[in-house]
């Protein structure tokens, strides 16, 4: 169960990040807080954060903090004030949210392929 001051945590989100995806692309996001227990993503193709591709929105409702991105949803498994880790609801794998510096976000996605754990890191600089 979290509250919402746990929810408040994910506050090192907020703002403007620039990434580069799994395919060598760069890729650029914004989180915005609409809302005390929400927090919103999209994703934008270029720097001039125009028009997003997609996104995503993360809630606090009821002592859960769920995740959803597309068809995909998360469970809060742990907050903090420099990270959370979100396990699957109906998703491939997890995904954990690490602030490396007040500039400097890690993504990390963990799931299993083939009997093997995999894992990628995406790293994200504040723009």
């Amino acid at each position: 169960m979290f509250s919402l001051d746990d929810f408040a945590k994910l506050q090192f989100l907020q703002g403007r990040w620039k990434g580069i995806a799994a395919d060598g692309k760069e890729f650029f996001e914004e989180y915005q807080q609409p809302e005390p227990g929400v927090l919103q993503s999209h994703r934008y193709p270029d720097a001039t954060f125009g028009q997003h591709s997609d996104g995503a929105t993360i809630r606090f409702k009821d002592g859960d903090v769920v995740s959803e991105w597309g068809e995909s949803s998360w469970r809060a498994a742990e907050i903090h004030a420099d990270g959370a880790t979100f396990t699957p609801i109906n998703a491939p794998g997890t995904f954990i949210w690490r602030k490396v510096d007040d500039s400097t976000l890690e993504a990390i996605q963990r799931w299993n392929a083939d009997g093997r754990e995999q894992e990628h890191t995406t790293r994200l600089t504040r723009v």
